[in-house]
């Protein structure tokens, strides 16, 4: 129980165990709830008016547009993609010969299996007969999984595009993914190369540009499709809730209602003789 009544500030003792003030007879617990009701109401509500326009660019930047659904579905095509086989490799062991594919499916499987021992990297690469070829393998191997990891938060951006620096991130960040392919993919051809060379009768390699060309093809309609929602001026069409920035009684709708309720309170008017 409060120490004090709160409307005449009357010393709550001990022995004043009842709920309401011994001197002006106000229920101590449930005075001025209203009014506390609608002060938190209040800030609640001016939180969710400046929350609103980042959830009207959400969902805008999701669904908000044709051209913004399509934007969304190229920011992860990518990584289907790169499912498409970059080439084959066909490498000789005792009592096998094995040829494999090599696309993102059959990397990570690769991770999973063997793992990743960067101490046997760093020694291949020191190696006088397959150094070069192991340091361009591990570009090509890093460079796929940079560029998965990389579409993954291109995709995450696009959610927001329509936020501030939206567009110059929409543009910039898939030349960044086409820079990272490029690297991943030259890795690759360089690699086969030079294990081939060095182990001629023990490695050899295809390439297939297909994965790639793809891959470059999406990051550049990611562009096209950004650029020409620029030039439409596509807009967001934004939730009105400036009302709820202005305090409760100064809302016009308030004043509305309380305008009403005070002409229906009004006695009628005696019927003409």
């Amino acid at each position: 129980m409060a120490a004090y009544c709160p409307k005449c500030n009357y010393k709550l003792r001990l022995r004043d165990w009842r709920p309401e003030c011994p001197k002006c007879g106000v229920n101590v617990v449930y005075y001025g709830i209203e009014d506390r009701l609608r002060a938190e109401a209040d800030v609640a509500e001016y939180n969710h008016a400046h929350t609103q326009p980042k959830i009207d660019r959400i969902k805008f930047s999701l669904i908000g547009h044709p051209l913004c659904i399509v934007r969304l579905v190229l920011g992860f095509l990518p990584i289907l993609a790169l499912m498409l086989p970059m080439g084959t490799v066909h490498y000789v062991l005792p009592y096998t010969a094995p040829v494999k594919t090599v696309n993102l499916i059959s990397i990570i499987s690769f991770i999973a299996d063997k793992g990743l021992d960067f101490d046997l990297l760093t020694k291949a690469w020191k190696s006088p007969l397959i150094g070069q070829g192991m340091i361009y393998y591990t570009v090509a191997l890093f460079g796929v999984l940079v560029l998965l990891l990389f579409t993954l938060v291109t995709f995450f951006f696009l959610v927001v595009s329509m936020s501030p620096h939206g567009y110059q991130r929409n543009t910039v960040f898939p030349v960044i993914g086409m820079v990272i392919a490029t690297v991943a993919f030259v890795g690759y051809i360089l690699m086969v190369r030079s294990l081939s060379a060095a182990l001629p009768e023990l490695f050899s390699g295809t390439v297939n540009p297909l994965c790639y060309i793809v891959v470059m093809l999406l990051f550049a309609a990611q562009i096209f499709v950004t650029v020409l929602i620029k030039k439409k001026n596509i807009q967001v069409k934004y939730t009105d809730v400036s009302e709820l920035l202005l305090p409760y009684n100064e809302r016009p709708s308030t004043i509305a209602r309380l305008k009403a309720e005070a002409g229906e309170e009004a006695p009628a008017a005696a019927p003409a003789q």
